[in-house]
């Protein structure tokens, strides 16, 4: 080989090392490891390259990246806490406000949409559904994990980030149809509670739905008993009511 092709070989080596600033002696060492292999003064160039490029990716996680996400997760967390439990008065107010935002704002969304559904579309408004999907199911899933708002960053970082609470949640997802279908194969194996029987809910009965389910809507009274103020036969309120019913009958076999 000659001193002219060995000079070529090794100019870009000292070129790009002496001018790409290195922040400690690592990076110094990984660019040396990365030329090592290869005797093209292209392929050195184009190694060298890479690890800065990769060095720059590593700095964006440890700055703007997690700086981002840590912005982000602080949002969530007062969804989070917004969503939290409260006394029947302060949560009807909660709906009139979120209805109320939504109107002003002119977003849509489903009435029977979840809380932090319904939370987080007011917070992050009309960007891809999908996105919204996410945050939701990352939210609920922490809320059935009695994760505190202050926790919330250190729980989705302990696994492994959004996307993968979202999976996890995935993974263990009923749907509320499916839901609704376990619950009302038990149904009919469930004892009485009461029987109902009047001539204004006679006027409602249709003989065309024996045997179906229907809602009752019922309003208890002080001395216990509860009135029943409508009927309805909605298929999306029954499968709500369903889907409540399975809820509550894995939590009670869970205890």
């Amino acid at each position: 080989m000659s001193n002219q092709t060995t000079t070529l070989m090794a100019q870009p080596v000292v070129s790009i090392a002496s001018t790409t600033p290195l922040t400690s002696a690592v990076v110094s060492n990984d660019k040396q490891a990365a030329v090592a292999m290869f005797t093209s003064s292209i392929t050195q160039t184009a190694a060298l390259k890479l690890v800065d490029m990769e060095n720059n990716r590593k700095q964006w996680e440890n700055t703007a990246y997690r700086t981002s996400n840590q912005q982000l997760y602080a949002v969530l967390a007062d969804c989070l806490a917004y969503g939290g439990e409260l006394e029947t008065a302060q949560a009807k107010e909660r709906t009139t406000v979120l209805a109320d935002f939504f109107e002003a704002r002119g977003y849509a969304i489903k009435k029977d949409s979840p809380l932090l559904t319904r939370i987080v579309k007011a917070v992050f408004g009309n960007v891809d559904r999908r996105r919204i999907s996410t945050y939701s199911l990352v939210l609920r899933s922490a809320k059935t994990a009695n994760v505190l708002p202050s926790n919330l960053a250190d729980w989705i970082e302990e696994r492994g980030g959004i996307q993968e609470v979202k999976l996890s949640r995935s993974a263990t997802f009923v749907s509320p149809k499916a839901k609704a279908a376990t619950a009302k194969e038990s149904l009919s194996t469930l004892p009485n509670l009461a029987v109902a029987k009047s001539p204004e809910l006679a006027r409602l009965a249709d003989g065309d739905h024996l045997g179906e389910e229907c809602v009752l809507l019922a309003e208890q009274q002080a001395d216990g008993s509860f009135a029943i103020k409508a009927l309805t036969r909605s298929s999306a309120a029954l499968t709500a009511a369903l889907a409540a019913l399975y809820s509550e009958q894995k939590k009670a076999t869970a205890q």
